[in-house]
């Protein structure tokens, strides 16, 4: 049923493609996302970066993300029918996730589709990596689909994180460019760094007070039982903590609640808002304690410890399965409880620099003073025909 689905659905989405295509190819680059409802920073970047010095290209934004029920994702035919006449007039466009049309329709031949993927390294198994595993799609409806396909470039954070993408998007690893994303332009950026920390005392001025912060930031969970364990499991980091040393800040996953949770002087003293996400707390933070989640690749960037508190490991690590070793690859401390991870970070407990800083040139190596300037050459390049594939990944 879900072959033939696909078939009726590709065939109906063909030809109103078909349509859109005998319009004239603009030089433009579209960014589309269902990520979110705003553009991410990676897409920010980049499109100051074309307005700023490749003036001569219109830029389009297209972020929705797909409604739930059965009417809001009827709606969502409508956005749909906007991607595909920025497909269908784009020179170039940018995706953060998967994109059904851009992978499922023919294109005109000059159209470059560039997947920047919305994480940095490589670190949970996703994609075709886990078909038909818990967690996974189906292999039949990731084929009826045409999953990944249709990319002509695809960004990667480091050398050793293509061997793990190329299985998961299904593509070969000549196609990926492992220079970086432009997040990591903002995320060693000293002047971003003391912007935010202004910002975020301005918003919480009981943070600046000469304790140490620790950022506490959770993947989510994505069932009710899940969730009760995580809450448990943050309620006892919040009694562990020694307030008369540290402050603690949980900001939660911003598809579960969003929201941030400012511990100062105890446990039930607590400050609730929705202003910052957890990268941004680490302009901050002097520790980030976390468990599953690529966020561990952002704090390697600002060169903070991390701390893994892996409460639930016995069940997550079942399920899902990740590309490095869970135990033994990330230059991190672990405890299964929250005492653990507390006193981890009071003896200051790490791994050694040496090691700290191999992991950081495999999985997010910034190669560039601005990798944002390549993606916008790599655009203007591509624009024109010209493109070398001189970034692109090559076997040694």
């Amino acid at each position: 049923m879900t072959v033939l689905f696909a078939k009726i659905f590709g065939v109906i989405m063909g030809c109103i493609y078909s349509v859109f295509k005998l319009g004239k190819t603009e030089n433009k680059v579209t960014f589309i996302s269902r990520q979110s409802e705003t553009p991410s920073m990676d897409f920010r970047y980049i499109i100051d970066e074309l307005k700023t010095n490749y003036p001569q290209y219109k830029v389009d934004v297209l972020c929705k993300m797909i409604p739930s029920g059965i009417f809001g994702k009827a709606l969502y035919l409508f956005e749909m029918l906007r991607q595909m006449k920025a497909l269908a007039t784009s020179r170039v466009v940018v995706l953060d996730g998967y994109c059904i049309l851009a992978c499922m329709l023919k294109h005109k031949s000059d159209l470059k589709i560039i997947q920047l993927w919305h994480a940095l390294g490589s670190f949970k198994r996703f994609g075709k990596s886990i078909l038909d595993m818990e967690g996974g799609s189906s292999s039949v409806v990731a084929n009826a689909f045409k999953m990944h396909n249709n990319y002509d470039l695809i960004a990667a954070s480091g050398d050793e994180c293509v061997k793990y993408f190329s299985q998961a998007f299904g593509q070969p690893k000549e196609k990926f460019i492992p220079i970086g994303i432009p997040r990591m332009d903002y995320l060693t950026d000293e002047n971003e760094t003391q912007r935010l920390k202004i910002d975020i005392y301005k918003a919480y001025p009981e943070l600046d007070n000469s304790k140490k912060n620790i950022l506490y930031v959770p993947t989510f969970r994505d069932t009710d039982e899940d969730t009760a364990e995580l809450r448990k499991a943050t309620q006892e980091l919040i009694y562990a903590v020694d307030y008369s040393e540290y402050n603690l800040i949980v900001k939660h996953h911003v598809v579960d609640t969003n929201k941030e949770e400012i511990y100062i002087d105890s446990p039930d003293n607590e400050k609730v808002s929705e202003q910052f996400t957890g990268m941004d707390f680490m302009a901050v933070a002097d520790a980030v304690v976390t468990d599953y989640s690529s966020i561990i690749y952002e704090a390697l960037l600002k060169n903070l410890p991390i701390y893994i508190y892996c409460f639930d490991s016995d069940k997550y690590l079942d399920e899902r399965g990740f590309y490095i070793d869970f135990w033994n690859d990330i230059p991190a401390a672990y405890s299964k409880n929250a005492q653990g991870i507390i006193k981890e970070i009071v003896y200051k407990n790490s791994v050694s620099a040496e090691i700290t800083e191999q992991f950081k040139k495999d999985y997010v190596n910034k190669k560039f003073p601005s990798i944002t300037k390549v993606y916008g050459e790599i655009i203007d390049e591509l624009i024109k025909g010209t493109y070398d594939n001189r970034y692109n990944y090559k076997d040694v």
